[in-house]
């Protein structure tokens, strides 16, 4: 099950998080589709979630960090 949070972000319209499987979900809200990237920790989840700018968090360290499902 996806646990989905609203976040304040100007790119970004909500992330979540599927523990069972550690996927990452990124809902950009215009697109209409979420990137997800994988061997993604809840603790990771939540630092994310928690960060002070979103969007810098998201540029800086899940893109670089995790791979995305194709």
């Amino acid at each position: 099950m996806i646990n989905w949070c609203i976040v304040s972000s100007d790119l970004i319209k909500k992330i979540g998080h599927d523990a069972t499987k550690d996927y990452l979900y990124i809902d950009f809200g215009q697109r209409g589709e979420y990137e997800i990237y994988s061997h993604v920790s809840l603790y990771a989840f939540s630092h994310f979630r928690l960060a002070a700018s979103i969007d810098e968090y998201y540029q800086q360290v899940i893109k670089t960090s995790y791979s995305i499902m194709s």
